[in-house]
């Protein structure tokens, strides 16, 4: 099911045949070292897919949804709102993480703004974050394209990250410079 459309994307849940692509993605170590380290192997992570995202969806109302580019349905990874416990507290993550051949050509942004502005029509929250590895400067220029500042350090799961923000206020004035 197609959530977002944007000009060169459409983002859309996960499907069952879209795992393989994504374990693919997440075993290079390029992609990986910013995300956690390699999977688990691959008949753990499809289980825990199958017994976890239904669910997620269903209880969130969003999730990680697939990035496909509209030129060619090529499945370039995924995006979406994760709901993350950082320091203790609940926050809503526009959470971005694409296969190495999408890097450097937008799509990163692109889908990354379509996601906030998501978040913002349709939750009620005051801000969203999006939460890097300090030495993920892509991840960072790409926060920085989502009109996200750095908020604080914080720790989530085994991490120390940083934690960029951008509150709806923010958000707003963005808009509306933006005509939209």
């Amino acid at each position: 099911m197609t959530v977002i459309e944007t000009e060169r994307l459409i983002l859309r849940e996960l499907t069952d045949e879209d795992h393989e692509r994504l374990y693919a993605m997440y075993l290079d170590p390029e992609v990986n070292r910013f995300i956690g380290g390699p999977p688990a192997p691959y008949d753990e992570y499809w289980q825990r897919v199958r017994e976890t995202w239904p669910q997620y969806y269903r209880t969130h109302g969003f999730g990680l949804w697939g990035v496909v580019r509209k030129e060619d349905g090529e499945l370039l990874g995924r995006i979406g709102l994760l709901s993350q416990e950082v320091d203790g507290v609940a926050e809503v993550e526009v959470a971005y993480t694409l296969g190495r051949e999408a890097w450097g050509k937008g799509y990163g942004t692109e889908a990354a703004r379509a996601t906030r502005d998501w978040a913002f029509r349709n939750l009620d929250v005051d801000h969203v974050i999006s939460l890097i590895i300090p030495e993920n400067e892509s991840s960072i220029r790409v926060a920085g394209k989502n009109g996200m500042t750095y908020w604080k350090e914080g720790r989530f799961r085994t991490f120390d990250v940083h934690v960029y923000r951008i509150t709806r206020g923010e958000w707003e004035r963005l808009t509306e410079t933006a005509g939209g």
